[in-house]
């Protein structure tokens, strides 16, 4: 796949507490994917949209759109001219304005061109009426149509679910996917909900403390995490020693990371594990097991045992 962005080294450092934001991070997105920076709160990954946007300056560094450079040594694009578009946390539409006017605003477009994208989105219907006036579902379509009608190379979604109660989340989710493979466009998208993360992205790379610490695909990143701070993120795991691989009959040369659901009860296994305890966590049980001295965590979806019994257990890896 061709690279549409591409960040060489970028690096930023505030002042205040010589906080790092950026620690020499280099990597692409390709022409058309969803990729997701995924981190909490303070990691840097708004400061990072926000440098590739031209709302903030590196330090240092290289940032290339669609061959172009748009920020290095001696260049520094603004940001109207780096063709991006972003979608903001709270969709920013403007209150006293119409749904036509907020997609309009800052922009010379044609009557053509607003009803073309108006059915794009499916606003086309309720271009007349107020931002407080629609629900939050519709509000997302005219953040994007006003988004999508600048004809942008790359959006930005800045967290633009995180404001949004659980029930709605789910369907605003499905839309905005839908809309983003419709318009076949390229979409940075940050965010601290791994949820979220996992249903939108193409690959996901985690970030901690101005490091890019891991990228991959959605199912590699989690079953294939990098180190125990990028498994521990996405999810409960199991740090599994050489020596305890040994006894289970898997010949390692270091340990392993393995999720709690590549824990397997089987009775043809020879390996025995002790059950110290069961939660019932709504779609899954956790079952705390004690075996070789090591104390691990299984999820399953059906659970027949009981609290001390004894199961036999095999690891997928």
């Amino acid at each position: 796949m061709n690279p549409i962005v591409t960040i060489k080294n970028l690096k930023k450092t505030f002042c205040k507490g010589d906080v790092c934001v950026a620690k020499d991070i280099s990597f692409s997105i390709n022409d058309g994917e969803i990729f997701t920076i995924l981190g909490k709160s303070g990691s840097g990954k708004t400061t990072f949209l926000r440098m590739i946007s031209g709302l903030e300056t590196p330090d240092s560094g290289e940032i290339m759109i669609d061959g172009t450079v748009v920020f290095s040594k001696n260049i520094d694009v603004a940001p109207n001219k780096r063709e991006l578009a972003i979608v903001f946390q709270n969709y920013a539409l403007l209150p006293h304005m119409t749904l036509k006017n907020n997609i309009l605003f800052g922009g010379n477009y044609s009557n053509e061109e607003l009803l073309d994208i108006a059915n794009k989105t499916k606003i086309a219907d309720i271009l007349e009426k107020y931002p407080h006036e629609i629900s939050g579902g519709q509000q997302q379509r005219v953040a994007l149509a006003r988004a999508m009608i600048k004809k942008p190379k790359i959006l930005l979604l800045d967290e633009p679910l995180s404001n949004i109660d659980t029930e709605l989340r789910g369907q605003l989710r499905d839309e905005l996917k839908e809309m983003i493979q419709h318009f076949g466009i390229t979409a940075l998208f940050i965010t601290h909900d791994k949820e979220d993360a996992f249903y939108l992205s193409d690959r996901i790379a985690i970030m901690d403390g101005g490091d890019i610490l891991q990228i991959d695909t959605p199912k590699n990143i989690y079953f294939h995490p990098k180190n125990l701070y990028c498994g521990n993120f996405l999810g409960k795991i199991n740090k599994l020693s050489k020596d305890f691989l040994v006894k289970m009959g898997i010949d390692s040369q270091e340990s392993l990371l393995i999720r709690p659901e590549r824990i397997l009860f089987s009775k043809n296994s020879p390996h025995q594990a002790k059950i110290e305890k069961i939660d019932f966590l709504g779609h899954f049980y956790e079952i705390k097991l004690r075996i070789y001295d090591t104390d691990i965590i299984a999820h399953t979806f059906d659970c027949e045992f009981q609290k001390s019994e004894f199961v036999n257990i095999s690891l997928f890896c």
